[in-house]
């Protein structure tokens, strides 16, 4: 009687594991089917014409849920056509609606994507001093801050976004609001020089 009962339960183990490999099986062909699967680049590009023109149609700030779809697609488009001469533009923009909505590192991580793959950009100089802007007012990393400013005025020597580079350097330390008062507090003691005022 205990060596049918053993027999019985190791049987209904062996079934009950078979179905768990089977069910896993199927699971991970599924997936893999899904992964393969080509990717209807019409109905992606059409999508993708759509939401540009409610976005470039709207009146003001465009909807969080059209700007959130715009840094998702964008990125997948350069990730499908990454040859394409509009592939660094669309970074461009998926990194001004990331920052937008607040999500500051992947504004960075993106603008990093095009000074990577596409250096021949022709909106690099504009890349960059972004890049080194929101490491600076918006991470306020500002050891990493510093290495793209001094980066954007090796590359752009005679840009005229220098002079803010080389003020920045200098007064990284201070926050945005301190740099308003310390400017403040400097316009009131030239004011008060120059009339005489102690």
């Amino acid at each position: 009687m205990k060596k049918i009962k053993y027999i019985v339960l190791f049987t209904i183990g062996f079934i009950i594991i078979s179905a768990c490999r089977e069910a896993t099986s199927s699971a991970d062909q599924a997936s893999s089917s899904t992964e393969d699967a080509p990717i209807d680049t019409v109905s992606f590009l059409s999508d993708l014409e759509l939401l540009e023109g409610r976005i470039n149609n709207s009146e003001g700030i465009p909807s969080e849920r059209d700007l959130e779809s715009a840094v998702t697609n964008f990125q997948d488009f350069t990730a499908i056509f990454p040859r394409d001469k509009k592939a660094p533009e669309y970074l461009l923009k998926a990194s001004d609606f990331a920052h937008t909505l607040g999500r500051y590192e992947e504004s960075i991580s993106i603008l990093e994507n095009i000074i990577e793959n596409y250096p021949d950009y022709n909106k690099m100089e504009s890349v960059k001093y972004n890049r080194a802007s929101h490491l600076d007012f918006e991470l306020r990393d500002t050891t990493l801050a510093k290495e793209a400013y001094q980066d954007f005025m090796n590359t752009y020597p005679n840009s005229p976004l220098v002079s803010d580079c080389e003020s920045r350097i200098e007064n990284i330390r201070y926050s945005l609001e301190e740099l308003t008062e310390k400017f403040i507090k400097d316009l009131e003691s030239g004011e008060n020089a120059s009339t005489g005022v102690q």
